[in-house]
Order: C-alpha cells, then structure tokens, then sequence
C-alpha cells in the first residue's frame, strides 16, 4: 500500500513539474514574441524577454541555449496559432454573398486575433537576418519559414478558386508569391514611412484584390 501511494505521488508530482514548465516556457515566448515585435531582434536582451514574465534568466536559459533559439520557437509558435486559417475563415462563405474583399479582411482579422496584434513580423525576420547573415543555417531555416508559409499561401488561392472567389485558371503558386510579396512589402513601407495603419489595410485589401483576380 505505501509503495503503491508513494509511486501515485510522484506521477503526480511529476505532471505537476510538467505544466510548470510548460506555463513557464509559454510565457517566455510570448513575450519574446512581444519583445522582438517592439524592439527588434538585435535589440531585444534576455533581460527584456523575462521582464514582466515572473521569471529569471536561469528559467529563459533553462529552456532555450540562447536568443536565437527563442526566435525560432516563437516563429514555430506563430505558425502554430495561424492554424489552418484559410480554412478558418472560408468555413461557411458565400462567394455569392461574401466579396473577396470582405474575406480578405476576415483573414487580417483572424491573424491580428491569433498573433495578438503582431502583424509586421517581417521586420523581426529581416533584423534576425541581418545579425545572422551568411551563418549558413540561420538563412537555410529562413528559407524553410518561407517555404511553409508560401505552402499556406497556395493553399488560400486553391480554396478562393475552388470555391469560386477567383479564377480558377490562375496559378496558385505565383499568386501565393505576388500575395506575401506585395503584403509583406506593404508591411515595410507602412512601418518607414509611418502611415496609418486604416490606411494601410485599405491598401491592402484593394491591392491584393486586384492582384487576385
């Protein structure tokens, strides 16, 4: 009987350790997920990263060798939390009562719901460049993140032409790479020049309609 209650409580010791360890590797990458969005990558510290977390370095050291780490798992993260959006958002459209503008804003809707509002990652990916520049494996992962991402993007054309949004002779591939290329491009210009973020959406949303069919 002692044995037995003995080895009860350690597995529930154990699986108690395990969702502490999990809350607290969620709670550092959602905010160096902030950290890196506000900051950039170059200027966010470890110190930045578990300000705020109830955390120390130690906890941040504990689950990640070191920033760059974090980056990629707060990039897998994101990846995560988009889920199979363009399937999120077309479940139970109309294409006779839904213009493709109106779903194009449901997709920037869901992004800024499920990223929390950090939209304009792409600069966080061009600072992680710039300071790991010619490193080798850092630009090959960055390409793998495209590659996803781009998969993702085809994924949306297919189902907007299958579902009659657009035309449905229309190569998917080059339109999911016209798409992250203007949207993305967008994104850097709006962040340089300073311009409103209403007006920006707008653009957008005209733009990528435009470019769409």
């Amino acid at each position: 009987m002692t044995a037995k209650t003995t080895k009860t409580k350690s597995k529930t010791t154990k699986t108690k350790w395990q969702r502490k360890r999990e809350a607290s590797r969620a709670a550092l990458v959602r905010s160096a997920a902030h950290s890196f969005h506000e900051r950039g990558y170059a200027a966010t510290r470890v110190e930045d990263i578990v300000a705020g977390t109830g955390y120390t370095s130690g906890a941040f050291y504990f689950h990640f060798t070191d920033k760059a780490e974090c980056f990629w798992t707060v990039v897998e993260h994101r990846e995560g939390l988009r889920g199979e959006w363009w399937e999120i958002v077309l479940e139970g459209l109309d294409p006779g009562e839904v213009p493709l503008g109106e779903v194009l804003g449901r997709v920037f809707a869901h992004f800024d719901r499920t990223l929390e509002g950090l939209n304009e990652w792409v600069l966080v990916m061009v600072d992680f460049h710039q300071q790991h520049r010619g490193e080798g494996v850092p630009e090959a992962r960055l390409a793998e993140v495209y590659r996803r991402w781009h998969e993702e993007m085809v994924s949306f054309a297919e189902a907007l032409a299958e579902r009659g949004w657009i035309d449905g002779g229309r190569d998917p591939d080059v339109l999911a790479t016209q798409v992250f290329a203007f949207a993305e491009g967008l994104a850097v210009h709006a962040r340089l020049y300073g311009i409103e973020e209403a007006a920006v959406q707008g653009a957008l949303i005209e733009g990528l309609v435009r470019l769409l069919r």
